[in-house]
């Protein structure tokens, strides 16, 4: 079912499949959101980028082979064009399908991530979303390392639960396999009863 890519080509493909020529810098954004979030609610991230700070927000420099791999393989293709001396860089999809990995939670977190910034103004998700990350935040020196795990699991400390054990639980339900809580306190009375009666 496709080409075998890594995983952090996976993330960007799941964002360009989304978007007819995404603009290079909303893509990274979407990225770093996905990640963000994850942390929030996992405690890790869904890629394994290393960003900085750097000219227009976050960024990782191994993004340009992220985006090399989905390009070789066939995924995706690359345009470049000039407009006002400025080099826009768009990845468009090649509507090859590929297979995706992630577990419920984090294909959770895409869904949402998508959702909410895929469409959203430029200056809006860079001045009210992107740029108030605590990582963004807390840096001061350009180039220099984010603090990713300022926000790793605050989101699950905020809600009191496990994002990827609800997913679980709520596909279960969908398939049927559960349990009413009369059926389970009738089970448990029942357990109760037998070690008594022994």
């Amino acid at each position: 079912m496709g080409a075998s890519v890594s995983r952090n080509a996976r993330l960007l493909k799941y964002f360009v499949q989304q978007y007819p020529g995404i603009p290079r810098k909303r893509l990274v954004k979407l990225v770093y959101m996905a990640d963000i979030i994850s942390r929030q609610f996992l405690g890790r991230p869904i890629s394994t980028f290393e960003y900085r700070l750097d000219k227009f927000g976050p960024y990782d420099p191994a993004i340009e082979d992220a985006v090399a791999e989905l390009v070789a393989a066939g995924l995706a293709r690359e345009d470049v064009t000039w407009e006002d001396n400025i080099n826009w860089k768009r990845l468009r999809d090649s509507g090859r399908p590929i297979a995706f990995d992630f577990t419920p939670g984090e294909s959770e977190i895409l869904a949402y991530t998508a959702k909410n910034y895929l469409n959203m103004p430029m200056p809006e998700l860079l001045d009210d979303v992107v740029y108030e990350t605590s990582p963004m935040k807390d840096a001061e020196v350009f180039r220099a390392p984010l603090r990713m795990e300022l926000v790793d699991n605050e989101g699950r400390k905020a809600v009191g639960f496990d994002l990827e054990a609800v997913i679980r639980a709520e596909r279960q339900a969908e398939t049927g396999n559960h349990a009413t809580l009369g059926a389970f306190l009738d089970g448990l009375r029942t357990r109760i009863a037998t070690r008594h009666s022994k």
